[in-house]
């Protein structure tokens, strides 16, 4: 039995070439399409990487300019605060001069006060006892006796002595005086005397190199000396 060999005819061809065309065509595009996909996909891993380093360089130089702000501030801050304390230490010490100057004038102010308010006090003191005194006086005279007896006392080494009084006073106690004379222990050349220039209340003992005054107003001074 013969065999014949047939051959394909051009229309039997053309369904398998286009068959291997179309599988090579789509194995093509689909290499080509996910090359592109890939591609595309590294693209945009690219930009977003770029994206992402460009906005953390923008944010780094953010943060680096608010950190540099920030020191900035906390410089000013600390050079406000040391203007400040400056400023309060040189406020302080100034009012502490105020209130140091202020406190010694016032307590020279107070002393001033006080001496003035002393001395108004030891002269209506003293107008007090004057007054009280010179009606004293005038009930009891003899007080000018105790007064006399009491200058005379200091008088031991004089060798003469003159008792001067005002006549008034000579008038109205030269008795009681001369009495008093005569009961001390004087020298025996002691006198009274009448002087115009004293006052009623005035008693002078004279002596040779000086005088002891012992009235009602070198009682007042002795006074004055013992407020003072």
């Amino acid at each position: 039995m013969a065999f014949v060999l047939k051959s394909q005819t051009d229309d039997e061809a053309l369904p398998a070439a286009r068959q291997a065309s179309s599988l090579a065509g789509f194995n093509l595009d689909d290499l080509a399409g996910h090359g592109r996909a890939q591609l595309d996909a590294t693209r945009k891993e690219a930009n977003r990487l770029l994206t992402e380093a460009r906005a953390e360089a923008e944010l780094l130089r953010q943060q680096a300019k608010a950190e540099g702000r920030n020191e900035g501030l906390k410089q000013a801050e600390k050079d406000v605060d040391r203007r400040v304390a400056e400023e309060a230490t040189s406020l302080a010490k100034q009012q502490l001069a105020l209130m140091d100057k202020a406190t010694r004038d016032l307590h020279r102010v107070y002393e001033d006060w006080m001496q003035q308010y002393a001395g108004v006090m030891h002269e209506t003191i003293l107008a007090a006892v004057e007054k009280i005194m010179c009606r004293r006086i005038e009930t009891d005279p003899e007080m000018l006796l105790r007064w006399t007896a009491d200058a005379l006392s200091q008088t031991r080494a004089a060798t003469e002595l003159a008792v001067a009084v005002h006549p008034e006073t000579l008038a109205e106690l030269g008795q009681a005086l001369d009495e008093l004379l005569a009961s001390s222990n004087v020298p025996e050349r002691t006198s009274v005397v009448p002087d115009e220039s004293l006052n009623r209340t005035d008693v002078v003992i004279r002596q040779t190199g000086g005088e002891i005054r012992a009235g009602l107003q070198d009682q007042l001074n002795r006074l004055r000396e013992l407020l003072s």
